[in-house]
């Protein structure tokens, strides 16, 4: 199953479940819920550091990608 979601409204705990309402952006900037994601509390900070660690190498190699690009474009107009 896939969801876009490109942000969240709101995050509770309850019984021991982390549960974030994910929305969608549309139309003039209104938002509009499009699920819930519920994580085990006793998981929650091993998710969020294994997405925080991802994201980072994500922006590492996207950076490594541009530098490599930025270098190819120098270097033929060198030629």
């Amino acid at each position: 199953m896939q969801i876009f979601a490109d942000g969240f409204t709101q995050i509770s705990l309850s019984g021991g479940v982390l549960r974030l309402t994910l929305v969608q952006t549309v139309n003039d900037n209104q938002t509009t819920e499009v699920s819930q994601l519920l994580i085990p509390a006793v998981r929650a900070e091993a998710f969020l550091n294994g997405m925080a660690n991802a994201l980072q190498q994500l922006a590492e190699q996207a950076k490594q990608a541009q530098e490599a690009k930025t270098e190819q474009s120098v270097s033929e107009g060198d030629e």
